[in-house]
């Protein structure tokens, strides 16, 4: 896991009381690395107190304790120094213990109202089987059989194939998993393996695998855990690569006007380009493919999977393609009113809400950004 990160878990816990021997040696090595870092510590446990002397009270307006907060992680050289810890940690704080500041209390810390747009939540999907029916999948036990094969769909939202080796396939059936905006679906296939679905994403797969190749087609991002049969490889066909693997697990990214990502976590996998070149990479290894060109990238794997875990999760990443991330899972349209907003860089951690007024109120404070809406459309600009 990302040093810094680990740092932020580590604060998080020993402010819970429930740090572990190995994470306080942990945090007092950090603490002993720069004053800096002993500074920021301080603060963060002044705004943690801060926060429950507010609560017991009951008297403090929610702007004074927002603005003097505020205040506190934006002393701009030491952010320069050190923002990926800051950012990380507070953001930590704000889920773990500080979300009772953004109640129905005043909101309006950036000066506009936030919005209120609803995340769809986990397990839900289109199934369209071979027949060409359409079944709606969710979160509830739901049972789809035929001569061939049985689909379940348990309390979890999992949805399992169950092949049955005794009767032959008279032809290979293909179904086709679709996922809408603002939701995510996990499913195991015939021959095991395990696959997460992110918003916004096609599969198409067969009912069971025949052949000597286990072929899969995939329009926008999926995590994928290949049940390992050296005499089957496994591939997954998107509109710019193949991965071809034998038994790994690794994320592929193919959603139209971004770029194409396959992510190895473990195991190894080779992909071919639409120019025909191939790339074999290790762990903590990235394919990245665009229109001019293929490269293979050394990433920290947590900021591409975290998605399946339920986090979004950034190292450095522009304003704008957080704002992608945002607009998938919540549904909204949005817009720059700056270049200046549009290309801010920002490491962020947040846990992903019922709504998104939380996710953008954090956000505003990690740098110079306010957010505005009006009906679906929210407003970027820097301040």
């Amino acid at each position: 896991m990302d040093k810094n990160f680990d740092i932020a878990d580590c604060i998080v816990a020993l402010i819970q009381g429930v740090a572990t021997q190995e994470q306080v040696t942990r945090l007092d090595a950090w603490l002993e690395e720069a004053d800096e870092n002993r500074r920021l510590f301080a603060s963060l446990l002044d705004a943690f107190a801060y926060e429950q002397r507010r609560k017991k009270l009951g008297q403090l307006k929610l702007n004074e304790s927002f603005e003097n907060v505020r205040k506190e992680r934006n002393r701009r050289v030491r952010l320069r120094n050190i923002r990926k810890i800051a950012v990380a940690a507070s953001m930590l704080l704000l889920v773990t213990v500080g979300v009772t500041w953004l109640g129905k209390g005043d909101r309006d810390v950036v000066g506009h109202s936030l919005p209120t747009t609803e995340a769809g939540g986990r397990g839900r999907a289109l199934l369209t089987l071979s027949t060409g029916e359409r079944v709606v999948l969710s979160q509830q036990d739901t049972l789809l059989q035929s001569e061939e094969i049985s689909i379940r769909v348990n309390r979890a939202g999992e949805a399992v194939y169950e092949t049955k080796d005794s009767v032959a396939p008279s032809s290979t059936t293909y179904n086709i998993m679709e996922v809408p905006q603002g939701a995510e679906f996990h499913l195991t296939l015939g021959d095991g393996t395990k696959v997460w679905l992110n918003s916004g994403t096609k599969l198409r797969y067969p009912v069971k695998f025949t052949g000597d190749v286990r072929f899969v087609e995939l329009n926008g991002e999926a995590y994928f855990d290949v049940k390992r049969d050296e005499a089957l490889p496994f591939v997954v066909k998107t509109s710019r690569s193949e991965v071809m693997v034998l038994g790994t697990e690794f994320c592929v990214k193919d959603y139209v006007n971004q770029v194409n990502q396959t992510t190895l976590v473990s195991g190894s996998v080779s992909v071919k380009d639409f120019r025909g070149q191939s790339y074999v990479i290790v762990p903590g290894q990235q394919v990245c493919i665009d229109q001019d060109s293929s490269r293979v990238l050394d990433v920290e794997t947590l900021y591409f999977t975290s998605w399946k875990d339920g986090y979004f999760m950034f190292d450095q990443a522009t304003l704008e393609r957080i704002m992608d991330e945002l607009a998938r899972w919540y549904n909204f349209d949005y817009f720059f009113a700056n270049a200046e907003a549009r290309n801010m860089m920002l490491t962020a951690r947040i846990k992903k809400y019922d709504n998104i007024d939380t996710v953008l109120d954090i956000l505003s404070r990690t740098g110079d950004i306010r957010f505005s809406r009006k009906g679906n459309t929210i407003t970027i600009v820097s301040r």
